[in-house]
């Protein structure tokens, strides 16, 4: 039987990939190795490293340093980092590759993109040593009975640690030492790299900054050569995107640090002072908190992109208004303690504005859920805040989804994936274990629960009173209001990924949450040749099915699809799941994910939120589209002082303006524009989402401005009682709502 190269890298790692999937401790995993390996002492390995040690899925061989070899992306660069200094007999010298990471981050903050160098010789065994007798597996012992087992190879791989730059007129990059990955006796002391800006080649050391300038947007196939004191050349490419030429600069940058602690530390950020044209200090400001930042990578350029889809920030600034965009340290720290960063921003705003400070909060996504405790926090301890609207932008209000199958995906291939083990810490960070509504447990629960920290913060949220009460709270959804799903049914298969073969049987495969019922999520397996298996499979019941659900999504199964796998290959059934769902971004107080929103008559009842936004259709995650753009320019415009053209010139669709007066006493005018001729239906209802009036039963309006009179009386005509009521405008196409305070 002939053993080729791969299957007998599975066989060799099979020892070491099964502890380490398990929980077994380091020693016990040493053990192992010790015990197959134990004829394969360090003088048989001159490199001190044995690749085949370990389960390949960055393809270190195919990146040997011939010019043909394929780019590197940072994630299979530092896979590469993993899996070579798992293969190391010895603790490697180099820093592993959560290192690098954090040491990429802190670079990206300053500005200056880190280029990442892997130059390591190692040993393999030769795929033919089984076969010839050169190597023979005695019990659990491999043991070499003559002549030379292991064949000497070399690796090469360099890559940027971000991959894409929305200011290409000018990237710095760095040839950081600290992010050199080496066994050789003489290090590198440069390389001669083309940035395909024209320049050709240029020689680049060690400790050294390299300022490159493009002059147009595009993917640029970087090539590198390491020249060697033998005579001999490495050659290695990544690609690298540049996305735009140039985002504009802020105007000042401040660094945040909360006054009030949280489990004893402060937390700490940074704002981004962005001033209208014609502003030479804070005048009309619009606070923007950032979301959920896996790696803490979005700085300014970043986050100026995602705020200016579609215009939005710079139509803003046209009209007077200067933007504050808070960008946390750790983004995915607890939600309590960045929320007492946003108090401390918004005091710090506030005084340098004075008593006419009348600010605007826009929270993206667990932005939003920052906003609302960082207020609701400020108006329970008697701070000022002055804060005129807080819109939430498909904000986790009542829970994010990340489906529960894919997250046990994530636990079980993280020993052997470096992205894996990532992402899944990235699952087990405080911020995301209060947001998830489901979370991964171990052992795996036997049905969908939340973690123990969601639990203390939603009673944390509770004693604050859920919702500021002083301003005007504003919802804009990316999730569909008509009931669409994310194209598969509660339960049904949303990734494949199944591999077969003489010495290695591998199955990862997830399932929607089911609807209630006792249904399978997720079926682990690893199996090896002369090994038990390792399998795990995971049921639960009783949940809802949020991972179909309408909501904003996330194209997680799609990113899962593009992963490269040791063996096989890992199919998306779906791309798409449901990240936030449009009843968790309204908050309504309903428990069903597929509530028929755009149908509900009691609507304004079932949300705390004076007005919210839905599109027909899901939208990825926060998105800003043509049609939406126009609600975000007439609320964030709402209630602002000394700004130009307030409100948009030609919003298409329906949008809601000002109730004026609200509150009122003898009657107020409902006002409405419309962006094309279209039958209108308006209803009256009260807080218990009984129908107090229909003022029109579809009446056709044309495009522009209208307004429509209610008396503050009932069908029947009678005066009705003060308090709080609703009014929903539809069109055939949309239905928005709005909040009314009747006063005696």
């Amino acid at each position: 039987m002939r053993i080729d190269r791969t299957s007998l890298a599975a066989l060799l790692g099979a020892v070491f990939f099964l502890s380490s999937s398990g929980s077994a401790a380091p020693g016990a995993i040493h053990g192992h190795l010790a015990e197959l390996l134990a004829e394969l002492d360090q003088e048989m390995v001159p490199t001190g490293i044995l690749y085949d040690r370990v389960l390949s899925l960055s393809a270190l061989e195919d990146h040997d340093g011939h010019p043909g070899s394929p780019p590197v992306t940072p994630p299979r660069w530092r896979q590469m980092v993993h899996e070579l200094g798992h293969a190391s007999l010895e603790p490697p010298t180099w820093p592993d590759p959560k290192a690098i990471r954090a040491l990429g981050s802190e670079a990206f903050r300053e500005g200056v993109v880190p280029l990442a160098v892997l130059s390591v010789t190692y040993d393999r065994i030769r795929p033919e040593a089984l076969e010839d007798g050169t190597l023979a597996l005695r019990g659990r012992r491999l043991v070499v009975t003559e002549g030379d087992a292991l064949v000497r190879s070399r690796a090469f791989a360099v890559t940027a640690l971000k991959d894409d730059t929305y200011r290409g007129d000018r990237v710095v990059f760095i040839l950081d030492p600290r992010c050199a990955v080496t066994n050789d006796p003489e290090p590198l002391p440069s390389l001669d790299i083309d940035f395909a800006d024209g320049r050709g080649f240029r020689t680049v050391r060690f400790g050294e900054r390299c300022e490159v300038r493009w002059d147009r947007p595009g993917l640029k196939e970087i090539r590198v050569r390491a020249r060697r004191a033998d005579g001999s050349t490495d050659h290695g490419n990544f690609s690298f995107h540049v996305r735009s030429l140039r985002v504009p600069s802020p105007d000042d940058t401040v660094s945040i640090t909360a006054t009030i602690p949280y489990e004893g530390q402060h937390g700490t950020g940074e704002a981004y002072v962005y001033l209208a044209d014609g502003h030479a200090s804070l005048t009309n400001p619009i606070v923007v908190v950032e979301g959920f930042d896996l790696e803490n990578s979005m700085n300014w350029e970043e986050l100026y992109e995602l705020l200016n889809q579609e215009g939005l920030l710079e139509i803003l600034r046209a009209r007077g208004f200067d933007a504050v965009v808070l960008n946390f340290t750790e983004a995915t720290d607890y939600l309590q303690r960045n929320a007492y960063v946003l108090v401390e921003l918004i005091q710090q705003v506030n005084a340098a504005i004075g008593p006419s400070a009348n600010l605007a909060v826009v929270g993206a996504s667990m932005g939003g859920l920052v906003s609302r405790y960082a207020l609701a926090t400020m108006e329970s301890q008697g701070l000022p805040a002055n804060v005129r609207t807080l819109l939430a932008f498909d904000s986790p209000e009542t829970g994010a989804n990340i489906p529960l199958g894919l997250q046990y995906w994530l636990d079980f291939f993280s020993e052997t994936s470096t992205e894996a083990e990532f992402l899944l810490s990235r699952l087990d960070t405080p911020g995301a274990r209060q947001m998830l509504l489901y979370h991964h447990t171990s052992p795996p629960a036997a049905t969908g629960e939340s973690d123990s920290l969601r639990t203390v913060f939603l009673s944390d949220l509770a004693a604050l009173g859920q919702y500021p009460v002083v301003p005007r709270k504003v919802a804009i959804a990316n999730g569909s209001g008509d009931r669409d799903d994310q194209g598969f049914a509660p339960g049904d298969q949303i990734v494949s990924y199944e591999y077969q073969s003489l010495l290695v049987d591998v199955i990862g495969n997830i399932w929607a949450v089911p609807d209630g019922d006792d249904r399978l999520i997720f079926h682990g397996l690893l199996d090896f040749l002369l090994l038990p298996p390792d399998e795990i499979l995971v049921s639960v019941s009783g949940t809802l099915p949020y991972d179909g659900a309408p909501g904003g999504f996330r194209g997680s199964m799609a990113q899962m699809d593009s992963t490269e796998a040791p063996f096989g290959d890992i199919v998306a059934l779906h791309d798409d799941h449901c990240f936030i769902p449009t009843i968790s971004a309204l908050s309504l107080d309903v428990t069903d994910p597929f509530h028929d929103i755009a149908g509900d008559p009691d609507l304004p009842a079932r949300t705390p939120f004076d007005v919210v936004y839905f599109p027909a259709e899901n939208q990825p995650h926060v998105t800003i589209t043509p049609q939406s753009v126009a609600w975000f320019l007439v609320e964030l415009s709402r209630g602002a002082t000394s700004v130009a053209s307030a409100l948009p010139s030609s919003p298409a669709g329906l949008e809601l303006l000002p109730v004026a007066p609200n509150p009122f006493r003898d009657g107020t005018e409902l006002r409405f524009r419309t962006g094309n001729a279209s039958s209108v239906a308006i209803d009256i209802h009260d807080v218990r989402g009984r129908r107090v009036r229909t003022l029109l039963g579809g009446r056709v309006f044309g495009p522009g401005l209208h307004s429509v009179p209610w008396d503050a009386t009932d069908g029947d005509g009678m005066p009705v009682a003060s308090g709080v009521y609703f009014y929903r405008v539809r069109t055939p196409d949309r239905s928005v709502s709005g909040k009314l305070l009747r006063r005696e």
